[in-house]
């Protein structure tokens, strides 16, 4: 279980940098492959992530990060492990809707969605350090 915890966080981890290198690789390099570049950015509208997007993103990796660590200290609950996977699978989602087109509406639900995360995630984190 703690392995395929390991591996989907580092996963998720990495999809925002690749998502980011494909975006702006289109507009760096030119050339092959241009066409489908040039519809990825249409659909950003050419600017890449907005200032919204990327603060999400930043949030979300510091949130995994935290979640990593939760995880390499061990001692969760059946219960708390589920909670963590299902954290794990909304923020996938989330930034699966971050690779494609972006608009305000959705940067705020996403917004709303990683505070609300934030406030469980702070309750298991209190929650475990009462267990020890």
């Amino acid at each position: 279980m703690r392995t395929i915890m390991l591996i989907l966080t580092l996963a998720l981890l990495m999809a925002p940098g690749l998502a980011a290198a494909q975006m702006h690789g289109g507009g760096m390099h030119g050339g092959g492959g241009g066409g489908m570049h040039g519809e990825g950015q249409h659909m950003t509208g050419g600017q890449g992530m907005s200032q919204g997007a990327m603060e999400n993103r930043d949030t979300m990796n510091q949130m995994m990060n935290e979640m990593h660590q939760m995880m390499g200290r061990g001692h969760m609950t059946s219960g708390q492990q589920k909670r963590m996977q299902d954290m794990m699978s909304q923020m996938g989602q989330m930034q699966q809707q971050m690779a494609g087109a972006q608009n305000p509406q959705m940067e705020q639900q996403q917004r709303q969605q990683l505070q609300e995360m934030r406030r469980r995630l702070n309750a298991m984190k209190s929650q475990m350090e009462h267990q020890h």
